[in-house]
Formats: structure tokens, C-alpha cells, sequence
């Protein structure tokens, strides 16, 4: 995959293998990936700040990010990850400072059509909770 250059069957396969997404089938995820974009951010660069509404979630191709709490970084995110997922799922403002710490190719998936998308698809729905469900879980146990 080269960036700038991913074709939407390129972006389902890639989605399918993103956490938020992996109980979502190929032809759910059509829909999906036709409605990302592909983002680059720099080493440093903010993505979103702390108390900032979320427009996106980012789901990180290649790279790593910082997700900081406090100015102290909370945990590394990188690929085949998802960022913002949850402010942009209840459209609330964001807990964390989020940098990118290599070079981050992403897709931006805009939160309003993920909002659009899921008000469409109730197995979409089911996937991603299910996927949520899981995350909770994992981070449950450590």
C-alpha cells in the first residue's frame, strides 16, 4: 500500500484488520471505506488536544501516536489502531492530547459520517460494539 495512493478495496482489507472494525463484514465495510481519506501528520504534530471536540477518528495505517493525560503519555497507539473512536462515537470532547511520534499515515474517517453510516446499518452497529465490548475487556484485565 503506498500512500496516497489506496483504492477502496485496499482500505476494506485494512479496515477489517483495525480493532474498532474487525467484526464487521467486507461488504459493511464498503461503505466505510469510501467515506475516509488518507491523512499524514509529522513527527510532533498534534492531532487533537485534550477537551477538543473530535470531527475523526484516525485509523493509523503506518506510524505511532502519543496519547497523553496530564502531559504524560498514557500509552502508544499504532498500527492497524483506531484514535478518537470513542469521543467521536458519543460526541463528546476528547480526554487526551493525541501526537504523532514517527511519521503517521492514516484514514480520517469523519465522526459525523461514521454517525451517518451506523444510523444506516444496525450489523455495522453490532460489530463495533462488539468490537468496543472486547477493548473494554482487554483493558479490563490489565
Amino acid at each position: 500500500m503506498e500512500q496516497g495512493t489506496l483504492t477502496t478495496l485496499e482500505k476494506v482489507i485494512f479496515l477489517k484488520s483495525v480493532d474498532i472494525f474487525k467484526h464487521a463484514t467486507i461488504e459493511e465495510l464498503g461503505g466505510v471505506a469510501a467515506l475516509t481519506k488518507e491523512v499524514h501528520f509529522e513527527p510532533g504534530e498534534t492531532i487533537f488536544r485534550e477537551g477538543d471536540p473530535i470531527d475523526a477518528i484516525y485509523l493509523i495505517l503506518k506510524g505511532r501516536v502519543a496519547v497523553e493525560g496530564n502531559e504524560q503519555v498514557v500509552r502508544e497507539v499504532g498500527e492497524k489502531q483506531a484514535i478518537g473512536t470513542v469521543a467521536a462515537l458519543d460526541l463528546k470532547p476528547s480526554m487526551h492530547t493525541v501526537k504523532a511520534i514517527d511519521p503517521v499515515y492514516a484514514l480520517k474517517l469523519n465522526a459525523q459520517d461514521l454517525q451517518d453510516i451506523l444510523s444506516q446499518d444496525f450489523e455495522l452497529v453490532q460489530a463495533v460494539i462488539r468490537a468496543l465490548c472486547q477493548l473494554v475487556r482487554e483493558f479490563a484485565r490489565r
